[in-house]
């Protein structure tokens, strides 16, 4: 394949080029990939380990030798914060970089339909 400018162009990496590029959305179908990306598991985890790391990595600063001697020589406050803060940072960098496809109104009423059809509707209103 060749791009615009001439040059081969795996297929591969135009298919990435096309899913980098942000698809055109109604304010309203924006607003909902904005609230899935937002609420995607990987957010949640991330968010949790990022605040949880923090607390744990606190207390690792200000260990005495004391409280290191109990543990064996290790400072596990500092070791197990520092290890929550990389898998939160690893999540988010997951989310930013690879986030959920966006859901447009025809795939919405798509869906709508298909449940309808199947009897699976869910709750009143709807």
């Amino acid at each position: 394949m060749s791009s615009a400018s001439g040059h081969e162009v795996p297929a591969g990496a135009e298919a990435a080029a096309a899913r980098r590029r942000k698809p055109d959305l109604t304010p309203e179908e924006a607003k909902n990939w904005r609230l899935a990306k937002l609420f995607d598991l990987r957010s949640f985890i991330g968010a949790l380990m990022l605040i949880f790391g923090i607390l744990v990595i606190i207390p690792g600063f200000l260990a005495s030798p004391a409280t290191i001697d109990k543990a064996a020589g290790i400072n596990l406050a500092l070791w197990v914060g520092g290890i929550m803060l990389a898998l939160a940072a690893f999540f988010l960098t997951w989310v930013i970089l690879s986030p959920p496809p966006p859901v447009t109104m025809a795939e919405m009423e798509a869906a709508r339909k298909a449940r309808e059809e199947f009897g699976t509707q869910g709750p009143a209103g709807h």
